[in-house]
């Protein structure tokens, strides 16, 4: 009796369970799409600024399929769906279960990894169900149990399953526009601005003039060459108006010092110098401590690309190969290094470096992150213009 009670228990549960999966089973589309959703990975959100949500990733597109003739490709991401933000593949494929055989539905792609830079409306009108199949298939050989299909994940919003292999022309890069004052010229970020100019300094600070960058020839005495970071001491506390404190100095190649600096108005920077005989160069950049992080490395990119054309700068030298050809000026490529390009090996250090286009326009890179391997022309760095992949040069021009 015991045994017949327990049987009915199983499968009253069993039966149970199946209502259950029945009712939790979302129903089957009466629409037909195309369209297969997957997550929009860490990486790749990382990587898509443009886009405001989660959203999610087209995976596949069927052929001959409403997504495929509405010019949908795997690779985009879907930001909204009929003005609905979309945060998971889930939500956007619910949505889409949802549509009947003439639906019309509109579908925001940003499709960076093909160069849009902007978000698209698509309009997808729904079939009844998916085309009918011609082909004949055969059991010669055998089917198999299973087979494991090994496909990378595709090209999402800017971003690459392999950033060496596939990120090239979505890359974006950093315009560093020309400042000029006199015969001083250097590269720094839009809407930084020239704060004071001499025959052998320039002065250059960010839009709301937070940062400063500061490049300075001076002809030092005997007793100031015996002890330059005395003379780097007082111009910190001159331009900054506070006492400063300092990190042991830093031996750097080709004959560069460095110091770290922070002072008691909450600036902290860093000053790196090169003594040639009687004249010091000095680079100095200076930033609000609380953003240091990111303002740092953005404020040397723009320093160490000033230079002067004054009659104190020592006369150019060889480059030494082990000056990386993204640090230093396209001059300094043609064997004319000035102090600036011994200087600007330091960018090294922030994995930051300099490329230039065929019209001399400076931008900012990360030569490991940035570089396409598999680029049209070769190896190197490049951009979209109207469609067309352009290969920059290392170096800048200024």
């Amino acid at each position: 009796m015991v045994r017949l009670w327990l049987g009915v228990l199983v499968v009253v549960a069993l039966g149970a369970l199946g209502v259950a999966l029945l009712i939790a089973r979302p129903p089957d589309p009466e629409g037909y799409s195309g369209l297969e959703f997957t997550r929009v990975t860490e990486a790749a959100a990382s990587r898509a600024p443009l886009l405001a949500t989660r959203g999610a990733l087209v995976q596949e597109v069927a052929p001959d399929s409403p997504a495929a003739r509405a010019g949908i490709r795997p690779g985009a991401v879907v930001a909204r769906i009929d003005g609905e933000d979309i945060r998971s593949a889930e939500q956007a494929s619910r949505i889409v279960r949802r549509h009947r055989a003439g639906d019309r539905l509109i579908i925001t792609l940003f499709d960076e990894a093909r160069g849009g830079v902007r978000p698209k409306n698509v309009p997808l009108i729904f079939d009844a169900a998916p085309p009918r199949s011609e082909k004949v298939f055969s059991v010669d050989p055998p089917p198999t149990l299973a087979k494991e299909k090994l496909t990378p994940p595709v090209m999402v919003a800017n971003a690459a399953w392999s950033r060496r292999l596939a990120h090239g022309v979505s890359v974006r890069l950093r315009a560093l526009p020309q400042l000029t004052a006199g015969i001083c010229s250097g590269v720094a970020p839009e809407k930084w601005r020239l704060r004071d100019s001499g025959p052998n300094m320039i002065h250059v600070v960010s839009e709301a003039g937070g940062a400063h960058a500061i490049y300075k020839l001076v002809r030092l005495n005997a007793d100031q060459r015996r002890d330059p970071l005395g003379y780097v001491s007082g111009l910190l506390h001159a331009i900054f108006r506070s006492p400063v404190t300092l990190t042991p100095v830093e031996a750097r190649p080709f004959d560069v010092s460095g110091i770290s600096f922070g002072n008691k108005n909450g600036g902290t920077g860093f000053a790196l110098w090169r003594l040639n005989g009687e004249v010091l160069s000095v680079w100095i950049a200076g930033v609000p401590a609380a953003d240091a992080s990111w303002a740092i490395p953005v404020t040397a990119s723009a320093l160490l690309s000033l230079r002067c054309q004054s009659d104190l700068a020592p006369a150019p030298r060889t480059r030494d190969p082990a000056m990386t050809a993204t640090s230093v000026s396209s001059r300094c490529l043609q064997d004319r290094c000035e102090d600036s390009d011994f200087a600007a090996t330091y960018l090294d250090k922030f994995r930051l470096g300099y490329v230039h286009a065929h019209d001399g326009e400076v931008f900012l890179v990360n030569p490991r992150r940035d570089l396409w391997v598999n680029g049209q022309e070769g190896p190197g760095f490049y951009r979209q213009l109207g469609g067309q992949n352009e290969k920059l040069e290392p170096g800048r021009t200024n």
